[in-house]
């Protein structure tokens, strides 16, 4: 009985992991995202010189837009230098962050390409799939409804639900 229950944890236990979002190293990420990293890697090493990169994949997540296990990822400016620094990785309202879609194994398309003043991901991480982005964004941008008879400076932003659905990204202002 005992061998059983151990054969049964063992084969639950690699199902598990065989059904886990697989892993990429640096090396496997497309050319366009290793030279983004290093190019904003560098500008904060040009900003901060004591900066140094704790682990390759920082501030690259690996993620799924639709949960349906693509290696879909999150390139995040802010999370490549763990920190703002305006005039190194982000300006001095916003952070950019791009995102690709996996289209077929090993070849990705950009699918978003936003400066964001403010972010957080809602992340599924039983299915490692992307719920959502809370995002801030220029309070004059489109998304946000704008009233056209106001002036918006640069500070001001509003709070946007970003979704991926149907191979596109709904955004939807938070009241």
């Amino acid at each position: 009985m005992r061998r059983l229950f151990c054969s049964l944890a063992i084969l639950v236990f690699l199902v598990e992991l065989a059904a886990a979002q697989p892993a990429l190293t640096f090396e496997q990420l497309p050319r366009e995202v290793r030279e983004h990293a290093a190019e904003v890697r560098k500008s904060c090493k040009d900003y901060e010189p004591s900066f140094k990169v704790q682990n390759d994949m920082q501030g690259i997540d690996i993620l799924s837009l639709k949960g349906d296990g693509a290696r879909d990822l999150v390139v995040d400016n802010e999370g490549l230098c763990r920190t703002q620094w305006a005039g190194a990785n982000c300006s001095n309202r916003a952070c950019e962050m791009r995102i690709y879609k996996e289209v077929a194994r090993g070849q990705w398309r950009k699918v978003f390409d936003e400066r964001l003043y403010a972010k957080y991901l809602v992340i599924d991480y039983e299915r490692m799939r992307l719920q959502m982005i809370v995002a801030a964004i220029h309070a004059g941008d489109p998304r946000c409804k704008p009233n056209p008879r106001k002036d918006y400076t640069s500070g001001m932003s509003c709070n946007l639900l970003v979704t991926y659905t149907d191979n596109g990204w709904t955004w939807q202002k938070v009241p």
